[in-house]
């Protein structure tokens, strides 16, 4: 069942973020639209964080919602995914991984992989989930199987 799990959530993965294969290709300049670019052209607060690592690198993708990619500093691994669209909507899971969170006032939940704590084909152990929230009109969805749930929860804090 884990296993169904997580390939169900990797495949969802593949098809909204193509970026995720090319990962060594990708730099911070890779003809990607500025965050001033962005919030521009859509019509709700482009939210980004401002405790990230100096050495990671940002590439933007557009498509059904906003998708920032932080990637390490080589450009290999995806070390965050965040994903903005508009509104005030918050997805809640129900399982028994699910928490509720509070970000910058607002109610949130983080949710761990089923398979957390288990090595990857890779050799690394897989930390972290999907963790929820909306604020200032901006629904924002988290996703990382690198970092803790701490970090992430540092990272979303930070976002203004």
């Amino acid at each position: 069942m884990k296993f169904l799990l997580r390939s169900v959530i990797v495949l969802i993965l593949l098809n909204c973020y193509p970026a995720i294969m090319m990962a060594k290709e990708i730099k911070y300049n890779h003809n990607s639209k500025t965050i001033a670019e962005i919030q521009k052209e859509v019509d709700f607060t482009v939210l980004t964080p401002t405790r990230i690592p100096d050495d990671w690198t940002l590439e933007i993708k557009t498509s059904i919602c906003i998708s920032l990619h932080y990637m390490d500093s080589t450009d290999t691994k995806l070390m965050v995914s965040i994903d903005l669209r508009k509104g005030t909507r918050v997805i809640y899971d129900d399982s028994p991984r699910s928490q509720q969170v509070d970000i910058n006032g607002n109610i949130g939940y983080f949710q761990e992989w089923g398979d957390s704590g288990n090595v990857d084909q890779n050799g690394e152990i897989i930390s972290g989930g999907i963790l929820r929230w909306a604020q200032d009109g901006t629904s924002v969805q988290m996703m990382s199987s690198r970092l803790s749930k701490e970090e992430m929860l540092e990272i979303a804090r930070s976002m203004k």
